[in-house]
């Protein structure tokens, strides 16, 4: 949706709710709101949407949301195990 204008997301319960950014110092925080003055033209790069089941609103979630995202593996750092007793 964000080709021609700002990124949209429906909800279960079919509300809309635009993508919006700001800065707080040097890091950029990233909300959803029902206003769609100043909204996202699309989810950054890295970054996939996720709906709370309970209430129903969006959140970004860092992961694998591309179509090549799963063949070259997670982000995700893996627990290494314990070395073995002697």
């Amino acid at each position: 949706m964000g080709l021609f204008g700002t990124f949209v997301y429906k909800n279960k319960k079919k509300k809309n709710f635009w993508l919006h950014m700001t800065m707080r110092g040097k890091s950029k925080l990233y909300f959803f709101s029902e206003d769609p003055k100043d909204a996202l033209s699309s989810v950054p790069s890295g970054y996939v949407v996720f709906e709370d089941p309970r209430t129903g609103l969006p959140f970004l979630k860092k992961g694998s949301g591309g179509f090549l995202g799963g063949l070259f593996g997670s982000n995700r750092k893996v627990k290494k195990d314990k070395k073995p007793e002697k």
